[in-house]
């Protein structure tokens, strides 16, 4: 109970901030003002007429195709441009509307914003040790009777019950407002995916439930690299701007080195869990979902073994 205790305080001190609430309800007016905005430009003509659409795309991918290999642009460009007329191809002999919104299709289409939230998470993970050192407080923890590893082990869990509280934020406002707008059905709506070049159908819930699953797997990882870096450093503006470079200096990095046998071994092409859902779509060839968790908890034993070491020989200024 005492141990609860100190989580419970460290969940009051994040929520004491306005940055707090400003993270929970900037997701939900997103998906609202989308959601409404969509509403208001919907042109009932182009629904209608999808498949006349749909095939007016192709005759332009199909140029597109044609004067990428005459180029010779990069094969994944080229990969996604065959992809989409393949997809446009079956939409059609199949009778698959890409034009229609489900409750399950909206949530789908908003699991990019988990990238936002992503960054939400970076800031408070690598704030939560830096700052106390950053304000002098650390040392009004350590004198109390806990040992350093239980006061440092509160911090990690109330960041991570943090994280999952704006996924989870995300996905009952993306769910409630897509019904509202688009109606409470569409579990058995099918989305097409490509898996080895070949175009298959594949339900929608299916995709939005797994994708949740994966995403809340990338938070924690988030977590455990941004309280590392926390702890490493005095200052919690530096703590949060170091946080973010590594992330976006690690997804630049994977581009770069994308074709090199060893970058699979690296964190960041491993980061992107979802890159399974829709297979064939990998930047780093060579991995699986089963390695991809491997590599991402061997790299989270990693940065908390890290973290906690350092914490418990760290030198409290004065």
């Amino acid at each position: 109970m005492k141990f609860l205790s100190l989580v419970t305080n460290e969940w009051v001190k994040i929520f004491s901030r306005v940055r707090t609430w400003v993270f929970i309800a900037l997701p939900i007016l997103i998906v609202l003002g989308v959601a409404i905005y969509g509403k208001v430009t919907e042109d009932e003509s182009v629904k209608a007429k999808w498949k006349q659409e749909l095939t007016e795309q192709n005759k332009e991918l199909k140029k597109e195709i044609a004067q990428a290999k005459k180029d010779k642009t990069p094969k994944m460009f080229r990969e996604s441009l065959e992809t989409e007329y393949k997809q446009n191809q079956y939409a059609i002999k199949h009778d698959i509307s890409p034009y229609e919104t489900t409750s399950w299709k909206f949530m789908k289409d908003f699991s990019p914003l988990s990238s936002l939230l992503g960054l939400f998470v970076i800031v408070v993970a690598s704030d939560i040790v830096a700052t106390e050192f950053a304000k002098g407080t650390v040392k009004m923890l350590l004198i109390r009777p806990y040992s350093r590893w239980k006061i440092l082990l509160s911090k990690l869990l109330a960041t991570l019950g943090f994280a999952f509280l704006l996924w989870i934020v995300l996905i009952v406002s993306t769910w409630l407002i897509g019904s509202v707008f688009y109606g409470f059905g569409g579990m058995d709506q099918p989305y097409l995916t490509n898996v080895d070049g070949v175009v298959q159908e594949k339900s929608i819930s299916h995709y939005v439930l797994a994708n949740m699953g994966l995403e809340f797997i990338e938070f924690t990882v988030l977590v455990a690299l941004a309280f590392m870096i926390s702890t490493l450093f005095y200052s919690s503006s530096v703590a949060i701007g170091v946080s973010m470079f590594v992330m976006f200096a690690g997804n630049i990095l994977t581009t770069i080195f994308s074709g090199k046998s060893w970058a699979k071994y690296t964190l960041f092409p491993n980061m992107d869990l979802t890159q399974y859902l829709d297979e064939g779509m990998q930047l780093v060839k060579g991995m699986s979902l089963s390695f991809s968790l491997g590599m991402l908890a061997a790299y989270t034993a990693v940065f908390l073994v890290i973290t906690f070491a350092v914490f418990q020989k760290r030198d409290v200024r004065s």
